[in-house]
C-alpha cells in the first residue's frame, strides 16, 4: 500500500498556476509573465500664428478706397486649429502576473495578444513625452517699396516777379521757375487708390472686349492675373499684409491617474504666447475629460470579479476587456475634439478557466 501511494504522487500531474507578481517569490525556468494593458492617449495640437503688418496708406483706406476698419498697428495672435488624438497600448505596471505552466500547457499567447487582451512583458511600446515647439515671427523686416506708380517726389512750375528798370521806370516782369517739391503720404495714397481704379478699369475692359488689343488665349490668361496681382499688391498698401505660421505639439496622456468621469489640464494656452505647458499659469487651462458612454447592466459579477482581485485565484487567467470612452479636449469657451476611443484600464477584470487554456 505504501509503495502504490508513494507511485501515485510520483505521477501525479503538475497543474498550471497563475499569481499576481507580487505574490511569488522566485520564477521557474519554464515560467512566464504576462501584464494585462492599459490605453494611453497621443494627443496632436495644431497652432496657428497669425501677424498683421499694417499698410502705409491704411489711414486712408476708408476714404479713397471704401475700406472700412483696415488694420492701424500691428497685431499677432495665436489659435488652435485642430486637436487629433490617438491611442496606444502599454503594460499595466499595477497588473503583472506569472505563470507556471504545467507540461499540458499550450496556449497561444499569440491569438490573446492580438485581441489586445493580455500582453506579453517584453513587448511594451513607449512613447515620448509631451513636447512644445517655438516659433518666431514672420513678418519682420517687411518693407512696402512700391508706394505708388509715379515719383515720390514732383516739379512745380513756381512764378516770381522781378523788377526791372525799362525807360526809366520799374517794370514786374514775371521769372518762372520749376521747384521739386515732396509729395505728401495722402497724395501718395490717392495714386495709389487711382491706380487700383485703373487695373480694374482695364480689366473691364479686356473682358468685354474693349481694350485697345485684344488678348486671346494664354495671352489674355497671363494678361489678367498679372493686373490681379498688381491689384492685390496696391491694395496690401491699404489692407496690410498678412502672415501665418503653423505649429504642431504633441502631448501624451494617461489617464489612469485620474480615472475615468474626471477632467484634468492637459496644457495651457495663450493668444499672445500659443500653447503653453500645463505649469505656466500665463496661460488659460485647456482640459481633458474622459467618460464612460456604456452604462453596465446586472454587474453583480464583475464587480465579485473586481474584489477578488485583491487575493486573485490560482487556477485562471485574467485579462480585461475594453470598452468605449468618450475623450473631450476643451477650455472655457470652446471645445476642440470630442471623440469615442476604446480603452482597457476602464473596464471590467475577466478570467479564462486554466482548463480552457489549452483550447485557445
Amino acid at each position: 500500500m505504501i509503495i502504490a501511494l508513494v507511485a501515485t504522487s510520483c505521477t501525479k500531474k503538475q497543474i498550471t498556476t497563475i499569481e499576481p507578481i507580487g505574490q511569488v517569490g522566485q520564477l521557474s525556468p519554464g515560467g512566464l509573465i504576462y501584464t494585462l494593458p492599459k490605453t494611453n492617449l497621443k494627443i496632436k495640437v495644431n497652432a496657428q500664428y497669425t501677424e498683421v503688418i499694417p499698410g502705409p496708406y491704411a489711414r486712408f483706406a476708408q476714404k479713397y478706397l471704401g475700406i472700412a476698419n483696415a488694420p492701424t498697428t500691428k497685431e499677432g495672435s495665436w489659435a488652435i486649429v485642430e486637436v487629433t488624438a490617438d491611442t496606444y497600448h502599454q503594460a499595466d505596471p499595477k497588473n503583472f502576473f506569472v505563470v507556471e505552466p504545467s507540461e499540458d500547457f499550450a496556449i497561444d499567447f499569440l491569438k490573446v495578444t492580438h485581441e489586445g487582451l493580455i500582453i506579453p512583458a517584453a513587448s511594451s511600446s513607449f512613447s515620448s513625452s509631451q513636447r512644445l515647439v517655438k516659433v518666431s515671427p514672420q513678418g519682420e523686416g517687411v518693407n512696402y517699396v512700391d508706394l505708388s506708380p509715379s515719383p515720390y517726389i514732383a516739379t512745380e512750375q513756381t512764378t516770381h516777379y522781378s523788377r526791372v528798370v525799362q525807360d526809366s521806370t520799374f517794370v514786374r516782369v514775371p521769372v518762372h521757375r520749376s521747384v521739386v517739391v515732396e509729395r505728401t503720404i495722402e497724395d501718395k495714397a490717392k495714386e495709389a487708390a487711382d491706380f487700383i481704379f485703373s487695373l480694374r478699369k482695364r480689366r473691364m475692359e479686356l473682358l468685354a472686349g474693349d481694350a485697345d488689343f485684344v488678348a486671346e488665349g494664354q495671352a489674355a490668361e497671363a494678361v489678367l492675373k498679372e493686373i490681379s496681382r498688381l491689384e492685390e499688391e496696391y491694395l496690401t498698401l491699404f489692407t496690410g499684409k498678412i502672415f501665418r505660421a503653423n505649429v504642431t505639439h504633441w502631448f501624451d496622456y494617461s489617464p489612469e491617474a485620474h480615472g475615468p468621469d474626471a477632467s484634468s489640464i492637459l496644457f495651457r494656452f495663450s493668444d499672445s504666447r500659443g500653447v503653453l505647458p500645463s505649469s505656466d499659469l500665463s496661460g488659460s487651462p485647456v482640459l481633458i475629460s474622459l467618460n464612460v458612454t456604456d452604462q453596465w447592466e446586472g454587474t453583480s459579477v464583475l464587480d465579485q470579479l473586481i474584489t477578488e482581485k485583491k487575493g486573485p485565484r490560482r487556477d485562471v487567467v485574467y485579462y480585461r476587456m475594453p470598452v468605449p470612452v468618450r475623450v473631450k479636449v476643451h477650455d472655457s469657451k470652446s471645445e476642440f475634439l470630442n471623440q469615442t476611443l476604446t480603452f482597457y484600464q476602464f473596464g471590467p477584470m475577466l478570467r479564462i478557466p486554466r482548463e480552457l487554456i489549452n483550447r485557445l
